[in-house]
């Protein structure tokens, strides 16, 4: 695994972790901040980039997974056909 998906990862798991079990003082703010912006982010880029997905390699719902996770960082993994 690259660098890049290891941080996001990591930032994916601060938000969900804050979003169960919500953290004390300005750390949930902190938290909440990052996974929202993530979760919006990565919505747009599903949206923005739909027909770069569905003709990426990998099926639909695998590929619309990873860039939901992942981002930009899959995006830029697939190859043109």
């Amino acid at each position: 695994m690259k660098a890049p998906h290891i941080i996001t990862l990591i930032l994916w798991a601060f938000g969900l972790v804050n979003l169960f079990e919500p953290f004390n003082g300005w750390v949930f703010y902190v938290a909440s901040g990052i996974f929202y912006l993530l979760l919006v982010a990565h919505v747009v880029e599903c949206l923005i980039f739909r027909n770069k997905i569905l003709n990426s390699q990998d099926s639909p719902l695998v590929a619309f997974s990873m860039t939901l996770i992942f981002g930009v960082t899959y995006l830029g993994s697939i190859k043109k056909s």
